[in-house]
């Protein structure tokens, strides 16, 4: 039998880095390290302009760049809560009477302190928010603000779906599934789960081009014990304990055919594999009883 788990548009995720799982345990391939916007906002503290700053300090308040979420937000939420913290602060700033290109500087900091990024270490970034607080003129300003934004979307997103298939992995340990592996094909992660009796758990976390939502399906593979709904269910219930926050989540029976993309591939290596262990095994037990003839 085969049972999927289907969670469409992740919201939010309590922070796991990658470090929490044992190395021994996970095999974990192109997953590196990152870190809150905040820090780098904090160490670009030195290019910021004297005169946004001044703007920042007078009419908004002191640029705090410490942070104590452990939350990380999904691309989506974050995306909407940027606009709607941006454009009344650049309309505050502007009512005031402060140069619009100094009002979206300053607005964009502030805006960003507020956001929660995680990003991963990236020298584009860097340079890209420094591009901004030289800009001279609204149009390329304007350019630069939207370059910045998408690259901290892009990285982001990355490490949103990392830390999924890092809950995934721990979910997978949980409940017996103690081999585990997270590689990335063809633009999604897959968490490649086994337990002792050979049967498998592939969790595979991707992103919608469509909608830009992050998604989360979970599929049994090689179960034909009848255990795939308490598997599942065991499995999700190891994940709420995490503090997921998922939009919408459903359960499809599938029968005994994998549906999911690379479980398909899973399932026919693992009974290739099978059937080659069987033909070996019927080649010696010939073998032994021509001898013994």
């Amino acid at each position: 039998m085969s049972e999927i788990s289907e969670r469409t548009n992740i919201i939010s995720i309590t922070e796991m880095p990658v470090q929490t799982i044992h190395a021994s345990m996970v095999k974990i391939n192109e997953m590196s390290s990152y870190q809150p916007l905040n820090v780098v906002l904090s160490n670009l503290g030195s290019y910021i302009p004297s005169d946004v700053t001044s703007s920042i300090q007078s009419t908004i308040g002191s640029l705090n760049f410490t942070s104590t979420v452990t939350s990380i937000k999904s691309p989506n939420t974050l995306r909407a809560s940027f606009r709607e913290a941006f454009s009344p602060t650049l309309s505050n700033l502007e009512a005031k009477g402060v140069n619009p290109i100094i009002a979206r500087k300053a607005t964009l900091i502030n805006t960003l302190k507020m956001m929660n990024f995680r990003i991963k270490e990236d020298v584009s970034i860097n340079s890209s928010l420094r591009a901004v607080f030289e800009a001279k003129d609204l149009k390329t300003l304007n350019t630069g603000i939207k370059t910045v934004m998408h690259k901290l979307e892009v990285s982001h997103t990355e490490v949103f779906a990392q830390n999924i298939a890092t809950a995934c992995s721990i979910a997978s340990k949980n409940i017996g599934f103690r081999e585990v592996e997270i590689k990335t094909i063809q633009g999604k992660l897959e968490v490649i789960a086994s337990n002792s009796h050979g049967q498998r758990l592939l969790s595979e976390i991707s992103l919608d081009a469509k909608s830009n939502q992050v998604n989360a399906n979970t599929e049994t593979i090689g179960i034909t014990d009848g255990s795939c709904t308490s598997i599942i269910n065991n499995f999700n219930a190891e994940l709420r304990k995490m503090n997921i926050k998922i939009g919408e989540e459903k359960k499809i029976l599938t029968g005994g055919l994998c549906q999911m993309s690379y479980a398909k591939i899973i399932d026919k290596q693992d009974k290739e594999l099978k059937k080659q262990k069987e033909l070996e095994r019927t080649k010696k037990l010939n073998i032994k009883k021509q001898i013994k003839n």
